[in-house]
């Protein structure tokens, strides 16, 4: 597990533990995003079991899965709705967080600028901008 923190809102990861949980939970994430599909990859844990510890230590567990490399518009207005209500900050994870990092990018399009994005997620270590014309697509 990784730490990439995008902003004081949201870190992202790759794909987490049930021991990753007592330190997500130790560093104050009160919200834990999931966009995996369940088995997306062979020896993946569920989200289910991933969210029954979560619960467990008091931490809100959503999970929304998308398909990697196809987000859709669908995608990000829901990706939207969960993270404006979620209380932060917010820990999501993915198979590398790439996918969290792009749901969140997108999903800001429209009210940061786009130079203030790729640069939040190219100093956490997620090169977006191959996104950038989508990005301004958006704006």
């Amino acid at each position: 597990m990784k730490f990439a923190k995008i902003n004081n809102e949201l870190t992202v990861s790759d794909q987490i533990t049930i021991e990753d949980l007592k330190e997500i939970h130790a560093q104050g994430y009160k919200t834990i995003f999931c966009n995996r599909p369940d088995q997306e990859s062979e020896g993946q844990l569920a989200f289910s079991l991933i969210e029954k510890e979560a619960q467990n230590l008091g931490i809100k567990a959503i999970h929304q899965p998308v398909v990697g490399g196809q987000i859709s518009d669908v995608d990000i207005i829901q990706f939207d709705a969960y993270f404006k209500v979620a209380q932060k900050p917010v820990f999501a994870y993915c198979r590398t967080g790439t996918r969290c990092s792009a749901l969140w990018a997108l999903s800001h399009a429209s009210t940061l600028p786009i130079d203030d994005i790729l640069s939040k997620t190219q100093n956490a270590g997620y090169d977006l901008s191959s996104l950038r014309d989508r990005l301004n697509a958006l704006k």
